[in-house]
């Protein structure tokens, strides 16, 4: 998994699993898209990793919800990063943009889930006002139409589902669920999988 040096001149945060924001929850902190560590240092050195699982019993494990579910379309976009001392408001100089997408669920592997949700993916960092926008490294984006099904947590605060890591999510094509990631090592794990095979094997992992 890439590592990502970077040096950030504000009140610092420790990141793993991409930028992470902070939300406030009946007075905790949740720690989104991985975990993190608050540091009021004036100058930080932290690095970007995601956690990566390498079976489905891990990646069952680590989810909040598993389901299936057709994507309708962009819903917006917005700031996740997350103002250290006051996790309520958009950080002040750090811009990271997450793509929420309308999601109509169609069947539920484990957890709950309304009938239409919404999925954030995070798409690209600005770690300061004059530097410039980049891409996240693990960002492929969600297509209209398309069935998938999400591996996610979900935010106690805004009802929205996140990645639980990598892998995320998994196209349904051709009867055949399908891996969408930008890691090579994954998809030689997880190779095409005939849906009702995968489901069942979901299935049985999450109830061990």
């Amino acid at each position: 998994m890439k590592k990502m040096a970077m040096s950030i001149v504000t009140i610092g945060v420790i990141f793993i699993g991409g930028v992470v924001y902070f939300i406030k929850d009946g007075g905790n902190t949740d720690k989104q898209i991985g975990s993190a560590d608050v540091t009021k240092q004036t100058h930080t050195f932290s690095h970007s990793d995601r956690p990566k699982y390498t079976n489905i019993k891990d990646l069952g494990k680590a989810s909040d919800c598993i389901f299936v579910g057709t994507v309708e379309g962009v819903a917006g976009t917005r700031n996740l990063a997350r103002n250290p001392n006051d996790p309520v408001e958009e950080a002040p100089n750090i811009y990271v943009e997450g793509v929420d997408y309308n999601v109509k669920v169609i069947e539920v592997l484990k957890g709950k889930a309304d009938s239409h949700v919404l999925v954030t993916e995070q798409k690209q960092t600005k770690l300061g006002k004059d530097e410039p926008m980049v891409v996240d490294e693990h960002y492929i984006g969600l297509t209209s139409g398309q069935t998938y099904i999400f591996f996610v947590k979900k935010s106690n605060l805004t009802g929205r589902y996140y990645s639980v890591g990598d892998p995320f999510f998994f196209a349904l094509e051709n009867n055949q669920v399908v891996l969408k990631t930008k890691e090579k090592d994954l998809l030689e794990i997880y190779k095409p999988e005939e849906v009702k095979a995968f489901k069942a094997r979901v299935k049985e992992a999450v109830e061990e």
